[in-house]
């Protein structure tokens, strides 16, 4: 046992920067499947009992997006139901349904959705709407057709002006396909860092114990760079696993390039470095520095532009996440290459920030960690010295 740990141990960088992510893949690609969103448990309350009413509902019943589970009495238990999670949404069909489309007094049904969950209730509202239009369509059209308007004529007509839906690169809104890419990303990040700045915290702490003169000549960016450059080439080769294990296991589209998806790793690596500097400079315990890093993952997600979008945030907020943080710079055009198989043109705005984060946080992370084990050691020796003089 005590080998086994020993090993453990030994080997913690791979085993974090490899397993993981896969492992997180694996679990994640099978909470979210199947990859559309159907069988929408949903309740009808029919207060009419009427043909037109039960047309309606058949049409409910015959959408795989629907699942109805039960038969309300009232909205009040709807509501409860909603509330409970029992269902997702309600659909009410009032009294005089049928009496307000004969007498074509604009009849209304009611459909109650759960907006806790907007990918849930996006497609409640789509697929209802649906529904609801293609029989408003057909009313319509016998309407005309009883005028004496010829099919072909009341076609025209009724179509007019319409919209014609085409949702790209995810029809069904699919919590795996809207998510992925991002959640990748942040695997990528945390576990990078995880293992970067310990290496870096681990050199500190030798440079501290010597003298302040040859602090500058002892730093070993010799030795420091090919470790590093090793831990991020696994971590490419690791994220190159998961894409291929998403796509083979769950059915997830890769339609970019190999070679683009490559650079924008490598320059979010190289900014990942940078802010390990800065991390290990402001860090002197290991697990410190690993709590904080796990703090990041939620914040650096939800203020990285991929979820709520640049153009929504509040006035200078997002020039001044750009600015400091590089996942910005990852998980968004990771999205566009995965789903959209975008060109470089399309990404290139990513690109050239990564570019320039990565040059401007790398150098300015190493002086950053440079400066601090100086001082540190200044003040250390400052202390010493008091010491002894008052001795």
């Amino acid at each position: 046992m005590k080998k086994l740990i020993e090993l453990i141990l030994k080997y913690k960088p791979p085993i974090v920067l490899i397993l993981i992510p896969i492992a997180f893949t694996l679990l994640f690609g099978a909470a979210m499947s199947p990859i559309f969103t159907d069988e929408i448990p949903i309740a009808i309350m029919d207060l009419d009992q009427s043909d037109q009413s039960r047309e309606i509902i058949e049409e409910f019943e015959g959408c795989s997006i629907f699942k109805i589970t039960e038969y309300a009495d009232s909205t009040e238990q709807i509501k409860e139901d909603i509330l409970s999670g029992k269902i997702k949404g309600g659909l009410v069909l009032p009294q005089g349904f049928q009496a307000d489309i004969n007498g074509r007094k604009g009849a209304k049904a009611l459909m109650l959705m759960d907006g806790t969950n907007f990918l849930v209730g996006n497609n409640l509202m789509l697929y209802s709407n649906k529904i609801i239009s293609a029989k408003n369509y057909e009313l319509q059209a016998l309407d005309l057709a009883s005028g004496g308007i010829l099919p072909g004529t009341s076609d025209q007509m009724l179509n007019t002006l319409a919209t014609a839906e085409r949702v790209l690169y995810n029809p069904q809104l699919g919590y795996l396909y809207y998510l992925y890419p991002g959640l990748l990303a942040v695997f990528v990040q945390q576990t990078y860092l995880n293992v970067v700045a310990p290496i870096l915290l681990k050199e500190k702490d030798r440079l501290k114990r010597l003298p302040l003169n040859k602090i500058d000549r002892k730093i070993r960016p010799k030795e420091m760079a090919p470790l590093i450059v090793q831990y991020a080439m696994m971590t490419f080769v690791c994220s190159l696993a998961c894409m291929l294990i998403v796509h083979w296991f769950f059915h997830y589209p890769l339609e970019g390039s190999l070679l683009l998806t490559l650079l924008v790793q490598v320059l979010f690596l190289a900014g990942l470095t940078g802010v390990a500097f800065v991390l290990a400079a402001i860090f002197d315990d290991a697990t410190h520095c690993t709590q904080f890093v796990m703090f990041l993952a939620i914040p650096s997600i939800l203020s990285c532009g991929y979820g709520w979008p640049e153009f929504m945030m509040a006035p200078g907020f997002a020039p001044v996440m750009k600015a400091v943080w590089p996942l910005y710079y990852y998980a968004n055009p990771l999205k566009e290459l995965m789903l959209k198989g975008a060109s470089f043109d399309a990404i290139e705005p990513f690109v050239i920030g990564g570019f320039l984060f990565a040059l401007f946080w790398m150098p300015v992370g190493m002086w950053i960690y440079r400066q601090k084990i100086r001082t540190m050691k200044q003040i250390e020796e400052e202390v010493r010295s008091l010491a002894e003089g008052v001795r």
